[in-house]
């Protein structure tokens, strides 16, 4: 009988030991771990806020193009010209070098004298060909995004 309560007594002794070296292990959130919690919170709050307010300015705004029409803002000019076979104006490389990134379709067109053969076609991108004065297959390739002209590249051009 000594040897069970002997046991017994152990194993008590071994369960009160744990629970109290588990309850001095744990310790509840601190104060500075509650306030920063609360800042991260309130941070997040306020982005929230100002995405439903860009929203908000967004359905306006579709709601203002939906009532005028549909039509996309006039200011940014999207005439990338024709997509078609061109006028077969020779561009020189004089013509070349006064052209600059950035100017209109129109622009462009002053200098050369006609239209490119479109090579390419998206959305809101052209890219055209040139048949250059010079040597046999010279050429320039022009490639405009909404109406402005993006890069330009020739070859053999005199």
């Amino acid at each position: 009988m000594k040897k069970y309560g002997r046991r017994w007594l152990g194993g008590a002794a071994l369960i009160l030991s744990l629970l109290a070296l588990s309850a001095c292990g744990s310790s509840g959130p601190t104060q500075a771990d509650f306030d920063s919690l609360q800042e991260r919170v309130a941070g997040l709050e306020q982005q929230l806020a100002a995405k439903e307010q860009e929203l908000e300015e967004l359905k306006s705004t579709v709601v203002a193009i939906n009532q005028a029409g549909g039509s996309v803002d006039a200011s940014a000019p999207s005439d990338n010209g024709p997509a078609d076979k061109g006028d077969d104006v020779r561009i020189t490389f004089d013509q070349y070098q006064q052209i600059e990134i950035g100017m209109t379709y129109k622009e462009v067109t002053e200098i050369v004298g006609g239209n490119g053969r479109a090579l390419s076609e998206t959305a809101d991108m052209v890219v055209y060909s040139y048949y250059g004065a010079g040597d046999t297959g010279a050429n320039a390739v022009l490639s405009f995004n909404k109406g402005k002209l993006l890069s330009k590249a020739q070859a053999g051009l005199d």
